[in-house]
């Protein structure tokens, strides 16, 4: 589990190599009149040629920012400072036509901020990648591997891992503003 958990911990530095070009632009338009400052939005939505992409705002229904103990069945599996790390027994998932297992929950000063799971074989990974760019954009690739594949929407930072070698990948999620804190060194925020 350890392992999972330092990959996880690694693709967190990752969040902050997310494109600036994939984030929503709040100029006002050029010659356009000043509009009057709306509340935030439960979510940011990122424009795209043809469509209007929303984050998402949950992960198989808990919302990020949900405390630890509101989410049923979970069990602590490592703690690393502000960071904890849980698991729900037995839990299978499933996007597409792709089940993903061996869940992790990754809560930051208690809330809901990261998950981790993983698939088996090329066949998921293609089917996953697909329902993901059908739903948001193309993939991007980190640093110019095919295999390691990102999706910065917003707040949320979605990434794919393949390895040919082992037939398997990981599927993450981040939620930005809230696993920032976390992210560093032991999972502590700067003071």
């Amino acid at each position: 589990m350890n392992i999972r958990i330092l990959l996880l911990a690694v693709l967190c530095g990752l969040l902050a190599c997310a494109p600036a070009a994939a984030a929503k632009s709040h100029a006002p338009a050029k010659h356009a009149p000043a509009k009057k400052a709306e509340p935030a939005a439960e979510h940011e939505t990122v424009n795209t040629p043809g469509k209007v992409i929303k984050e998402p705002n949950a992960f198989h229904g808990v919302k990020w920012g949900t405390p630890m103990a509101a989410v049923a069945d979970l069990k602590v599996v490592e703690k690393d400072g502000q960071a904890a790390y849980a698991t729900v027994e037995g839990a299978v998932y499933r996007i597409a036509d792709a089940f993903l297992s061996n869940v992790v929950y990754g809560f930051c000063q208690d809330k809901f901020a990261a998950v981790m799971v993983e698939y088996k074989g090329r066949k998921a990974h293609d089917a996953i990648r697909k329902f993901l760019e059908a739903k948001y954009t193309p993939a991007l690739e980190v640093e110019g591997r095919a295999e390691d594949l990102g999706w910065p929407i917003g707040n949320v930072l979605i990434r794919m891992e393949f390895s040919k070698e082992k037939d398997t990948g990981t599927l993450s999620y981040f939620y930005q503003p809230l696993f920032a804190p976390c992210a560093g060194p032991g999972g502590t925020a700067a003071q």
